[in-house]
């Protein structure tokens, strides 16, 4: 009686080593990637995650007593999304509506204009009100899709988080 060697089994464990090596290789390669916060709230994930309710009520009372709205005319708006503009030095006007007439120069604004997908060109921007506006000028070095972050303090309670994508042309 003659043996007949099969070989299948020696391919399932080939595979098997395979899978193995490729689950190393994409663990190797993922925690070499750099991770980003995303700062929409100018802080830490922890400190988000353990106070949402509380920055969602202030965002509420804040929406209560302002509403923001990009305007100006350099801008071309598409779908309401994303505002066009050109690389370079630009400046870009936020108009806000004052439900209850309060004081604009007694609100504390920070603004960061950064790239969605890395920190490393993060600006710090000055605002200055202008009228019932809010001006920031700024510079856009590369060409892509930024993100304006904008974070208005009130007072403790009402707090404003403001987010705006803006892609030079």
């Amino acid at each position: 009686m003659e043996n007949k060697k099969t070989f299948w089994p020696y391919g399932i464990l080939i595979s098997i080593v395979l899978i193995v090596i490729a689950c190393i290789v994409t663990i190797y390669i993922a925690s070499k990637a750099p991770v980003y916060n995303d700062n929409f709230y100018f802080d830490t994930y922890a400190n988000v995650d353990k106070n949402y309710n509380e920055i969602q009520k202030r965002q509420k009372q804040f929406d209560e007593n302002f509403k923001l709205s990009l305007d100006n005319e350099s801008f071309e708006d598409q779908n309401k999304i994303i505002y066009l503009i050109n690389d370079g030095k630009n400046s870009l006007k936020i108009n806000v509506e004052n439900f209850k007439n309060y004081d604009l120069n007694q609100l504390q604004i920070q603004a960061l204009l950064t790239r969605p997908h890395t920190n490393e060109m993060d600006q710090k921007l000055k605002a200055m009100i202008v009228d019932s506006s809010l001006v920031f000028d700024f510079n856009i070095s590369e060409k892509g899709v930024w993100k304006l972050l904008v974070k208005i303090t009130q007072n403790e309670e009402s707090v404003g988080f403001f987010e705006f994508f803006i892609k030079t042309k």
